[in-house]
């Protein structure tokens, strides 16, 4: 009798394992509607919600690679551009469908799902957007919005716009964690730490000289205003960036080649996250490019701006930078 007692005793704790173990492989983060509509998972074409947290390996388009990274110090102003009805109900990138009709967005390096802030830097008007997809792979653009995100920031017509994109660390955490707890990891409780540009230069780079040598100086005559490239920086190296928008011509792409010409750069990085984080410190003191350079079999990220109008003014752009403390800046000519 006691054996019988036993035996169903086993068979039961058995039981209760078992069907723990197949809750555990069916388990789903709660559907929240009154969450943001930024914090609303996507869902696969079964109708599953996608809670792939994806950061990826470095990628190459058209030529151009690119480096996927959790940047959560993100910041970058450049041209947005939108799609919708060619690519309405397609697979994104993390494999949900895509729904042009919903609050979500492109972008080439950010993690999958992750929050910016989009500011339409024409017209003033802000919104947060989930970061589900990859693209654009156009020189220049660095967003690609959905077409109602397109309509709420007012660039359906025009069909692209100047933006502000800054990732914002809490809600994109928030959207981690809910992946994470869906497959039974543990979630994140603290927020990684942004760490600042260093002030001094990071690599030694030599830099070969140009290969057109002119044998006296060109003389470019100034504009009648005074040029924005030798404007007051802020004034500490590691200050917020001022809110003052950079020209129109600002490059976007995370690697692109460098026209020809006069630049100041500020520092060369091996890790593309400290070149953008140094691009958005230096946000608004003029056209500033991040460019990729193999040197010796090793990839740097050269943050550099211009191109300058003469020796003049790039002088004087380099000594305001090195009274701000960036001690590893220097002319360069390409």
């Amino acid at each position: 009798m006691r054996e019988t007692q036993t035996v169903r005793a086993v068979v039961a704790v058995s039981l209760s394992l078992l069907i723990l173990a197949g809750c555990a492989s069916d388990r789903q983060p709660p559907v929240n509607s009154d969450l943001p509509h930024y914090l609303q998972l996507g869902r696969d074409p079964d109708g599953k919600l996608v809670t792939h947290y994806k950061v990826g390996n470095p990628y190459q388009v058209a030529g151009l690679w690119y480096y996927p990274a959790e940047d959560f110090g993100y910041r970058e102003e450049g041209i947005a551009s939108w799609y919708g009805p060619n690519f309405h109900g397609k697979l994104t990138a993390n494999g949900e469908v895509y729904d042009m009709d919903a609050l979500t967005a492109a972008h080439k390096t950010l993690p999958i799902p992750s929050v910016v802030e989009v500011t339409n830097l024409e017209n003033g008007k802000t919104i947060k957007l989930r970061i589900n997809d990859r693209g654009p792979f156009v020189d220049g653009r660095i967003i690609d919005l959905s077409r109602r995100a397109a309509q709420v920031l007012d660039v359906v017509r025009s069909g692209t716009a100047r933006v502000r994109v800054v990732l914002v660390p809490e809600d994109s955490l928030s959207l981690k964690n809910m992946a994470l707890d869906a497959r039974g990891q543990p979630p994140i409780t603290e927020m990684p730490t942004v760490v600042a540009s260093p002030r001094g230069p990071v690599v030694a780079e030599t830099l070969t000289p140009p290969v057109a040598v002119v044998s006296a100086p060109v003389t470019v005559p100034l504009p009648s205003t005074p040029t924005p490239l030798a404007t007051t920086i802020t004034s500490t190296p590691l200050a917020p960036p001022p809110t003052v928008s950079p020209p129109s011509s600002v490059a976007a792409a995370p690697i692109r080649r460098v026209q020809s010409g006069i630049y100041v750069q500020a520092g060369a990085f091996t890790d593309i996250s400290n070149a953008r984080r140094l691009e958005a410190q230096l946000s608004g003191i003029g056209n500033i490019i991040v460019a990729m350079a193999d040197i010796g079999g090793r990839v740097f990220h050269r943050v550099r701006i211009g191109p300058m109008l003469d020796q003049a003014a790039a002088q004087r752009l380099l000594s305001d930078m090195l009274t701000q403390g960036y001690n590893g800046a220097r002319i360069v000519e390409e």
